[in-house]
Order: structure tokens, then C-alpha cells, then sequence
């Protein structure tokens, strides 16, 4: 540990630079803060951000102690992480960047982070200890705050959750750190829900979770954004303010505080005992009951081809995300070289009653699949054209697929939406689109296509009743349930081939019901007549997405033809599955029908 030495510029002025602070602070007040010292452990997602933050606030003393080097999955919130940081120590940058606001600040690097025999020299001479240390670091945050009461040194944590950030402030005279987190006696994991319960008992952020397996305390990893790092530091700044100042009304713990934009929702309470508390201990363990439910994370994104394969398996192994009715994916690969591949396509007649008109859902697919390979190829600077063999025998056809390289071909924006187009069943919200939405969608299709809208409630009624029947007709014919008993999977969220029962958009109980409905036809025919299954199910399925949307769509050809070759069908099933990803671009949840 060495002190840094920084040469004042010539042209800095301190008052001149933080003298905007003044009519917030007042001038005796604004040099007091230049004689304050703050120490600042863990210089990454929140404690980056806060010492360029006291450093603007014109605090004139900092302890700075990282020992981590910045990366690139630190970009989405690290102050101190750009392009030129890669690889730099997170201790040298934030200290050079502190320096950069104000020459005169006297700062003092821990390059190595606090260990035991430096929390002492951390601490030295300190008026405010900031705790920015990573979440999953408790055995040293544990003992810094310990320290630091024992040395009369008022302490504060910030947490940057979801879109919003949680904070507790810790004074001598305060309930303690320990006191207030109750960690004596508990497991590593158990102490992390703890800390988590401690830090946020009301839980705002929760609502804005949109995938909870991102949260995997066995691999000390959970997601985190921009908007609440910075949150979290504008927080600090102003409590930090009251506390150095002297100023304003303080709530130190057993308050906890948090605030969260997404939910336009602010919670400051007072818990009597902190995690001691029989309301909190009860949350505590229903926390840690729903920690164990959550699986760790199957990165189901993840490629299933080595890094140094061959170009052209790299784009099958994105051209495997193309849609297919159940995810019953009827094609085969056999790859001829490195640039040509046969596709072959299994139809066979009478198997699946949903391979109706000779094959045609397949002719879709097949279309899908050829537009998802074309757009995957221009990932990798390639080509694609395609020849259809035997279309004139549905149970033969194959197509022959061709790529070339071609360095001016620019990759489709619509790539990086390959893996992530789902089909969302639930209710939408009924926004209208607007202008640029639609006409984005609209260019989606070729000169063959057009697109006509149903937006009124009218209208959108009449699309929901036709939906209904559909429903209908699927749940009371004895042949589609055997298609469902092979399709739809129970046991797993993710399924390879079919479709996981979650996702068929309806809820538990109607999900336990179908499941004991799908074992045994009977079972199905005695719920449809007499319990009213189907109504049930289009319920869910049918009348509140159908009536909850902004609009359902009809994408017809602009010329009608009694009879349409493959060819057509296949096109047709190309631009379906360009449309879907346009919309999966804008943000837009759609289920798509193709009528004639």
C-alpha cells in the first residue's frame, strides 16, 4: 500500500470547480467537505460510481481498495469500465479518474482489496466508511462494519436492485451491522438470504424480474443494470451529505429504505430487531424455500458446436431455433461439404392430423427453417440459395442448400433474435402499435404479401371466437389428442423436441388437470363433456390473450390461386418467420396465423 501523489493543476480552483454545489451546501459548509475522508471498499458495480460521486461532491480524501481487474462483463455498470480499461486494475483506474475530477484530492489505493491486517490502515482518519463490495462478499463486509463501529465511524450500504436501489445506514449509536443481519449461526447460503431479506424486506424490486434463474447463489452470480448502479449512487451522495454534514434527519438501522422507478413504488420502514424480527424470520424462510426452487440456470442458448467447427455447423446450430408446428422440427440435415447441405423433410400421410392439405404446416416450416439459415449464414459473411427437389411428391421432397462467402454481405439485424423469438400465450397489453411499428412489420414481407389488420374491440372479438372453435376442435378430437400425448412434455421447462407443458399458457392447476386428461382419451372426453374442459382451456388460451392484445393480423397473398404449389407455401412460411422475428425486434409479443 503506497499513498498517491497528485500534482495540483495550475488552473484548478476547487472552488470554482464544485462551487455549483452552493445554495445546497453552503460556502463553510462545501469546506468541510474538502477536509472529509471516505473510505470506499470494492470499487466495481456501485463503488466505482460512488467515488466519482463524492469526488464531484467535492469530498477531499479517499481510501480506495479493489483488488479485481475490469472486464468485459463488467461494461454494463462499472464506471470505470470501457474498451481502454480491459484488463486494468479496477483500484488504479477509479483512483486516476477521482484524481481527473480533482487534482487535490489526496488518495490513498488498497490495491490488493482489505484483508485482515489492512482493515486497520482502511479506516485510519475516516469520517465514512462506503460499502461497495460485491454481494456475495460477507466475511470481510462483516468485519469492516464491525471495525468501523468499533472506531465510531458511521457506515452505509447501498444495493443497486433491479431498476432501484435498497440502502441502510449503520451510526455508533445505531443497531449494529451483526445485530440488524443476524449472521451468527447460519450457512454460507443461509447468510446470503439473510443479507438479501436485510437489505430489501419489502422486496419492490421483485415484480421487474422477468427470468429468475439469472439468480444462482450457488454460482454467486444475479443480473444487474446500469440505471440502479447509478441509483444507488446518487443515494449515497445524499445521505452521505447528511452524515459528513451533520444535516438533515438521518434513519439508521433498524430502518431500511428502498426505491424502485419500475414499480413508481418508495418503502422506508422501521423493523424492530432487523432480521430478529418473527414477520422477517418468516420471510427469511419462505426466501429460502424459493432460492431451492430455482434450478441454476440451464443456458439452453448455449452453442452445441465447438468454438473451431466448421463455418457452416455453426449456422445449423442457429437454424435449429427455426419454428415447427409442436416443435416437431420434420427435417434432417446431411451435410456434403462445407458449403452444401441437404435438408430432408419428414411427412408422412395420416401420422399427425395437424399435417393437413398433403403436408402443408411442414411447407411452412420448411420455409421458416430456409429464412432462419439465410439470416444465421449472413452472421458469418455467407450466402444462402436453396433448390426445392421432388416438389411434386410431398413425401420426397428435399431441398438442396448452398452458402458461399461473400465479405459484402452485412449480417441481418435480425440475427441476434434467432434464439431468443418465443410464442407467448398470455394476455398481451392493448396498446395500440403505432405508425413506424407497423410499417416495420409491414416491410418485413414481400411484394407477394400483404397484411390486414383487426383492431377493434369488434374485430378482435371475432378473431378471438374463431381461435375459440379452433381450440375446440382440438380438445374433442380423439386424433389430436394422440399428437398432444406425443408433443406436450410435464417433466421439464425446456424440451429438445415438443413442447414443455408451462409452456402452453395455462395455469398450474389447468396444467394438473390436462396432465391427468392427457394420460387416457376417456379421461379427456369425460373433462370436455362434462366439466367443461375446453371452455376452461379457451378461456386461457383464446378469449383473454384475444381480447387482451393490441391486434390480430391476417398476412394474405395479393393474389388469390385455387391451388399453390410448395414453392408458395414454402415463401409463405419464410415470411412468417421474417415477420416474427421483425416483432420480436420491436419488442412485440406475437402468435401468428396464416390464412388463405
Amino acid at each position: 500500500m503506497t499513498k498517491s501523489e497528485h500534482i495540483p493543476s495550475a488552473h484548478f480552483d476547487y472552488e470554482i470547480a464544485f462551487g455549483r454545489t452552493l445554495g445546497w451546501v453552503s460556502q463553510t459548509e462545501l469546506h468541510i467537505l474538502r477536509r472529509k475522508r471516505v473510505a470506499i471498499a470494492g470499487l466495481g458495480g456501485v463503488g466505482g460510481s460512488h467515488a466519482l460521486m463524492l469526488a464531484r461532491l467535492g469530498i477531499g480524501a479517499f481510501h480506495l481498495a479493489d483488488f479485481d481487474r475490469f472486464d468485459l462483463a463488467n461494461m454494463n455498470r462499472q464506471a470505470g469500465a470501457f474498451s481502454s480499461t480491459i484488463g486494468a486494475p479496477k483500484c488504479a483506474i477509479i483512483a486516476n479518474m477521482v484524481a481527473d475530477i480533482n487534482p487535490e484530492a489526496q488518495i490513498t489505493p488498497f490495491p490488493k482489496g482489505i484483508t485482515d491486517s489492512s482493515i486497520d490502515a482502511f479506516l485510519d482518519g475516516v469520517d465514512l466508511f462506503v460499502d461497495g463490495l460485491d454481494f456475495f462478499v460477507l466475511d470481510i463486509r462483516r468485519k469492516l462494519f464491525a471495525r468501523a463501529r468499533e472506531k465510531g465511524i458511521p457506515a452505509i450500504t447501498v444495493a443497486p436492485l433491479g431498476l432501484g436501489s435498497a440502502w441502510l445506514i449503520f451510526t455508533p449509536d445505531s443497531m449494529s451491522f451483526e445485530e440488524y443481519f443476524r449472521f451468527d449461526g447460519a450457512s454460507t447460503e443461509q447468510q446470503y438470504v439473510r443479507f438479501m431479506i436485510g437489505l430489501a424486506p419489502a422486496a419492490l424490486h421483485r415484480p421487474a424480474l422477468v427470468d429468475p434463474s439469472r439468480v444462482d447463489f450457488s454460482a454467486k452470480a444475479g443480473p444487474s443494470t446500469p440505471m440502479a448502479c447509478g441509483m444507488a449512487s446518487a443515494i449515497l451522495g445524499a445521505e452521505a451529505l447528511k452524515v459528513l454534514l451533520k444535516r438533515g434527519s438521518l434513519r439508521p438501522a433498524p430502518w431500511f429504505h428502498q426505491f424502485d422507478p419500475h414499480g413508481l413504488r418508495f418503502k422506508s420502514s422501521r423493523t424492530q430487531g432487523g432480521n430478529a424480527h418473527p414477520v422477517r424470520r418468516i420471510k427469511i424462510a419462505l426466501a429460502q424455500h424459493w432460492i431451492k426452487r430455482i434450478a441454476p440456470r440451464e443456458d439452453i442458448y448455449a452453442s452445441s458446436v465447438a468454438e473451431d467447427a466448421p463455418t457452416l455447423y455453426k449456422i445449423l446450430d442457429l437454424a435449429r431455433w427455426a419454428p415447427s408446428g409442436d416443435n416437431e422440427q420434420p427435417w434432417r440435415f446431411d451435410v456434403l461439404d462445407d458449403h452444401h447441405i441437404r435438408v430432408h423433410l419428414h411427412y408422412e400421410p395420416g401420422a399427425n392430423i395437424y399435417e393437413y392439405a398433403n403436408g402443408r404446416p411442414i411447407w411452412l416450416a420448411a420455409g421458416g427453417l430456409l429464412e432462419t439459415l439465410r439470416i444465421a449464414a449472413s452472421k458469418f459473411g455467407f450466402t444462402c440459395d436453396w433448390t426445392i427437389e421432388n416438389e411434386n411428391e410431398p413425401e420426397h421432397i428435399r431441398l438442396f442448400v448452398t452458402f458461399k462467402e461473400n465479405d459484402t454481405v452485412p449480417a441481418s439485424p435480425l440475427a441476434p433474435f434467432i434464439m431468443s423469438r418465443t410464442v407467448d400465450r398470455r394476455p398481451y397489453r392493448r396498446d395500440r402499435l403505432d405508425a413506424q411499428e407497423k410499417k416495420c412489420l409491414e416491410a418485413a414481407l414481400s411484394d407477394t404479401f400483404y397484411i390486414e389488420w383487426f383492431e377493434s374491440r369488434k374485430d378482435r372479438w371475432a378473431a378471438t371466437r374463431l381461435n375459440m372453435l379452433a381450440t375446440r376442435l382440438r380438445l374433442t378430437i380423439e386424433d389430436c389428442h394422440k399428437v398432444h400425448q406425443k408433443a406436450i412434455h410435464f417433466e421439464n421447462n425446456h424440451a429438445a423436441y415438443g413442447l414443455p407443458a408451462k409452456a402452453v399458457g395455462l395455469d398450474p392447476m389447468t396444467i394438473a388437470i390436462m396432465r391427468w386428461a392427457n394420460a387416457k382419451w376417456s379421461r379427456s372426453k369425460i373433462l370436455n363433456r362434462f366439466l367443461g374442459g375446453a371452455w376452461a382451456a379457451s378461456l386461457q388460451l383464446d378469449i383473454l390473450p384475444g381480447l387482451n392484445c393490441a391486434a390480430h393480423f391476417f398476412i394474405r397473398w395479393r393474389e388469390d390461386r385455387p391451388d399453390r404449389p410448395v414453392s408458395d407455401w414454402i415463401e409463405a412460411g419464410r415470411t412468417l418467420q421474417r415477420f416474427w422475428l421483425t416483432a420480436e425486434s420491436l419488442g412485440l409479443s406475437c402468435n401468428q396465423v396464416l390464412r388463405h
